[in-house]
């Protein structure tokens, strides 16, 4: 990283420059120390394995009707740039600030144990350069100011009018995507409005261009580069790590939505959701959580997003059908 310039090999290009806000630069904004300190001093439970279990396949009714895509449609929310889905091309490396070392390093343990069952790009711990932050404060709004002093980038794409609606924290656990576009050259840019200065004031992306000619794919693929997710632990007493931990793996392995009911085939996502009724929220990582998340690192996202949707339902389908 250099002065904000983040600089990726292609295969058949030299070497591109993709700008990016750093992360570096919130890590130099968010103050964490006290709370930190605090629960470092304070007595930790025993920490969950990391290991990653089966969880119980899904029964007949959640698999019903339209559940599963439902389910895909909330768990993978497509780029605004080019409409298509998103995932990781670069291995995560996430760093978990605000709880005591321990369990810091246990929320870092399980995302990468996660991401490893699932096939989901990670770096190893002695290479790893952080494009994920996580940080639990009792003060999200406050600490999400302090960001946006330093520049709205890691909101991800968005024109200035929303960004006092984007930089709003109104959830337990809330997540923002910096995203970025590569095509079948290898060019990449980040996804980011560009007003251009003509008369009507129209705005256009600034995305590399695909191959045009084909209804089944454009050759363009939309990527996360970097994710901030802040965790309000006055919102999430009485919840275990584990939980937590497993959560936020759903919020930062894709770009999902926090829903705000329970979906029909169970996930982790429903732990915070606030209208689930009588039922029993899940707990930790469920069977169609993994699924749908192997189903996105194999799913071929050159593709139109209809496409894409049915090509990670029918493999979630075939993962249930073998269990």
């Amino acid at each position: 990283m250099y002065d904000g310039i983040a600089c990726y090999q292609t295969e058949d290009l030299p070497i591109m420059a993709l700008k990016m806000f750093s992360l570096s630069v919130v890590l130099a904004v968010v103050h964490t120390a006290a709370q930190t300190a605090q629960a470092d001093n304070a007595p930790a439970p025993p920490l969950p394995e990391v290991a990653v279990t089966a969880p119980r396949p899904p029964t007949p009714q959640e698999l019903a009707g339209e559940a599963v895509r439902n389910f895909i449609a909330s768990h993978a929310v497509p780029s605004v740039a080019i409409h298509q889905l998103t995932r990781w091309r670069m291995g995560i490396c996430p760093i978990s600030l605000g709880l005591s070392s321990a369990f810091n390093e246990f929320v870092v343990a399980r995302i990468d144990a996660v991401a490893n069952a699932v096939g989901a790009p990670h770096q190893s711990a002695a290479q790893c350069k952080h494009n994920v932050l996580i940080l639990f404060t009792n003060d999200p709004q406050g600490q999400l100011d302090a960001v946006m002093k330093k520049g709205s980038a890691l909101l991800g794409y968005h024109y200035s009018q929303q960004t006092k609606k984007l930089a709003t924290f109104n959830r337990p656990i809330q997540g923002w995507y910096v995203t970025s576009t590569r095509n079948f050259k290898g060019v990449e840019a980040m996804d980011e409005p560009l007003q251009l200065p003509i008369t009507n004031s129209r705005y256009w992306n600034r995305v590399p261009p695909g191959e045009p000619g084909s209804r089944l794919t454009n050759l363009r693929r939309s990527l996360i580069i970097q994710a901030l997710v802040l965790v309000d632990t006055n919102k999430v007493r009485g919840l275990t790590i584990g939980s937590i931990s497993d959560y936020l793996t759903m919020l930062i392995l894709s770009q999902s939505e926090s829903p705000d009911t329970c979906s029909q085939l169970p996930s982790i996502l429903d732990l915070m959701a606030s209208n689930c009724g009588d039922r029993e929220k899940p707990t930790q990582v469920t069977a169609g959580d993994l699924a749908f998340l192997r189903a996105l690192y194999l799913a071929d996202l050159e593709q139109p997003l209809e496409l894409e949707q049915s090509s990670i339902q029918n493999n979630m389908m075939r993962q249930f059908d073998r269990r």
